[in-house]
């Protein structure tokens, strides 16, 4: 299906490309976008044919040079929305749906491993035990037990070695038929060495998968245009535009920028502040002003370890700046500024250590987000699922001249784990 889409909608992929490479400094489509707005074209394709099945052609709505402007106003909007470089976006073919995350996790308890314990998700790896596939075994003691029996056997040479609850030293002891007797109290853990290659084995280390599905339904914006027919007329013939065209294009506009500063809000509400990560803008004495805002490099650095510590797994890619913090980065060297020829609502400033830099001005003054959107393994902080993303009504004309259409966009978006996001404070 996703090859049969690509190719039917090759021709306006192409242009959504060319037009995305004009405000991108030459940067091509994505797969990932590529295949979003083939399948949010052919649903809105879908829509308008069924929508408009009975019209009865005297009114813009009806198909033809309509459908063809719906269609371009889908093939523009959708591509450039910043989302794709801050969440995962997965586009939906019906209103509901989903979208499953597999977790790896402990199968059989051994040593400091127990049943159910993380391995792998999406989102982080668990806390690694380097023994729960080997031969060795470190297991906890019972503090009341006067009996020790290891769990994992044959125990190699009978022998064990007992861990001083005390913290002062350890003791080797030597198994009597499979267990040995002790003080309770005496030792917090135990460890040994096992035959792991003898046949048949007792047991053997388990991992088992888990399957979680995560529901989708599209929600909607709504906006509604309202102009006159005879401002229309006097538009086109004094100026050249369609009036009506341009509102639809400015409210198609306006439900993407909504779109985009959704997206933005609802990270920078997610994500876990730190209080390590506050920078003063206040210059140390002695020290020019060019070389301390170089020191917000260091600080960027330092909140991507804090992250790649907590999910072992991903350094962040992207970051969002309140506008305040701009002047900042912009005398940071390793800061490559992008052109902001077209800056509308939410956008894309440019790149520093490895990181995309989005600016919205809907983030408060001071807080900026580090996060990981990795759509290839699903590992992201949050996703969004387009449906709809041109939704409009037939145009009702009025008896006094008035002309009225609505448009909205379905979506849904939503929050999936926050831990691939941290925040930090640029303060005075």
């Amino acid at each position: 299906m996703k090859g049969n889409l690509l190719e039917a909608y090759a021709k306006r992929l192409n242009l959504a490309e060319s037009v995305y490479a004009q405000k991108h400094d030459g940067a091509k489509l994505s797969d990932q976008r590529k295949l979003t707005t083939a399948v949010c074209l052919n649903n809105v394709n879908k829509f308008l044919t069924e929508a408009f099945s009975n019209s009865t052609g005297t009114q813009l709505g009806d198909m033809g040079s309509y459908k063809k402007f719906c269609m371009t106003l889908t093939n523009l909007a959708v591509p450039d929305l910043i989302v794709y470089d801050i969440m995962a976006v997965e586009p939906m073919v019906s209103f509901t749906g989903f979208i499953a995350y597999l977790s790896i996790e402990v199968g059989s308890n051994k040593g400091q491993s127990a049943q159910g314990d993380l391995l792998n998700n999406p989102w982080q790896y668990g806390t690694t035990n380097p023994n729960y596939t080997s031969a060795f075994v470190v297991e906890n003691v019972d503090a009341a037990a006067t009996t020790i029996t290891p769990a994992w056997t044959p125990v190699v040479g009978d022998k064990v070695i007992g861990i001083k609850a005390d913290g002062t030293g350890e003791v080797e002891l030597t198994l009597t038929s499979g267990s040995v007797t002790v003080s309770a109290g005496v030792y917090s853990k135990i460890k040994y060495e096992y035959n792991n290659t003898m046949i048949p084995q007792n047991d053997l280390p388990i991992i088992t998968a888990k399957m979680t599905p995560i529901s989708l339904t599209a929600r909607a914006r709504r906006i509604a245009i309202y102009y006159s027919q005879m401002a229309n007329y006097q538009a086109k013939q004094d100026y050249g535009f369609d009036l009506g065209e341009t509102l639809a294009t400015q409210a198609v506009g306006e439900l993407n920028r909504e779109v985009d500063v959704e997206a933005v809000n609802l990270l920078v509400e997610n994500a876990g502040s730190d209080d390590s990560l506050v920078w003063s803008k206040t210059q140390p004495f002695g020290v020019n002003l060019r070389d301390h805002y170089e020191s917000f490099a260091n600080q960027i650095e330092v909140a991507k370890s804090k992250l790649y510590k907590r999910t072992k797994k991903f350094a962040p890619n992207f970051m969002l700046i309140a506008a305040d913090i701009l002047p900042v980065l912009s005398l940071v060297s390793s800061f490559k500024a992008a052109s902001t020829a077209d800056v509308n609502g939410p956008y894309f400033a440019g790149t520093i250590a490895g990181l995309k830099v989005f600016v919205s001005p809907d983030i408060a003054d001071g807080n900026y987000v580090l996060g990981v959107a990795n759509p290839v393994q699903k590992g992201t902080a949050a996703v969004f699922a387009p449906y709809m993303p041109v939704v409009p009504t037939q145009l009702l004309g009025f008896a006094d001249g008035a002309m009225s259409q609505g448009w909205s966009t379905l979506y849904d978006m939503k929050i999936l784990n926050s831990i691939l996001l941290i925040a930090g404070k640029v303060v005075a």
